[in-house]
């Protein structure tokens, strides 16, 4: 600044009245996102999208969009701890529904760290393989050893030849299991822990383990997109769970019945 001048005289920026800034919210639409049909809620969120500017349609908008809802409120409050990760791959303008499909698995950490526990081994792996139908997922396995039957040492730590041999098997059950399913009974096993419960039979003849869980997946690769194989996913199914509900509810009006019974006699 040269000597003498007034430094008030000074713009601070470029002259003229600030533009308003309006809502932004009156240039978006309200999409309802549909999740898959193995879950319970199908609609489980609704979603803000830019509405069509010029050539930028409002469908381009809310295409490829990645959504994570927890595993309880897709399906009625069942394993809260598992967070499911939809990804949406098509969208209908007329009524505003963006269906998705599955894109990966996550575990919250409280859940991870109330499984850990001192003087056991940890056991950690990866595995990446590809279902029938094209999509190539990355694996992430947990587990823990755990106490022999009568054991009175208070370690139980698993040898690292152990180790090795688990971790050869719980990547053969997995491979074995994902090259013959598709991504839509991919999901419904996974979720339905029905993996994890082979694993650990498989694992005992080596060394007991417990809390094997499959605590994350990742989509590396898909293919191109098939309407065929989205219909699919979104066709009427069995809902994960359904048949173990429907057990729960038998031996609970079973036990009534007794006691009922009982109360007669």
């Amino acid at each position: 600044m040269s000597f003498g001048k007034n430094p008030k005289n000074f713009s601070k920026g470029r002259k003229g009245v600030k533009k308003k800034v309006g809502d932004k919210f009156l240039k978006k639409e309200w999409w309802t996102i549909k999740a898959p049909g193995m879950f319970a809620n199908r609609n489980f969120t609704l979603s803000p999208v830019n509405q069509t500017v010029g050539k930028k349609l409002v469908t381009d908008n809310v295409k490829g969009r990645v959504y994570e809802a927890n595993f309880g409120d897709l399906n009625k409050g069942q394993n809260p701890s598992k967070k499911i990760k939809l990804i949406v791959e098509e969208a209908e303008q007329g009524g505003k529904v963006a269906t998705t499909n599955f894109y990966g698995l996550d575990t919250t950490r409280d859940h991870l760290c109330s499984l850990i526990r001192k003087w056991t081994s940890l056991i950690d792996i990866f595995v990446d393989c590809k279902t029938s139908d094209g999509f190539l997922m990355r694996f992430f396995v947990i587990c823990f050893t755990a106490k022999t039957p009568n054991q009175q040492r208070g370690t139980s730590y698993a040898q690292r030849s152990q180790i090795k041999q688990i971790r050869a098997i719980i990547k053969k059950i997995i491979i074995s299991n994902v090259k013959k399913s598709t991504l839509k009974d991919l999901v419904t096993k996974v979720l339905g822990d029905k993996i994890t419960k082979d694993m650990e039979n498989r694992c005992k003849k080596i060394h007991p383990i417990e809390h094997c869980t499959i605590r994350k997946i990742k989509t590396i690769k898909r293919p191109r997109f098939d309407a065929g194989q989205l219909q699919s996913m979104h066709a009427d199914t069995k809902i994960i769970g359904a048949d173990e509900e429907k057990e729960k509810e038998a031996k609970a009006s079973g036990e009534v019945k007794t006691e009922d019974a009982n109360l007669v006699k």
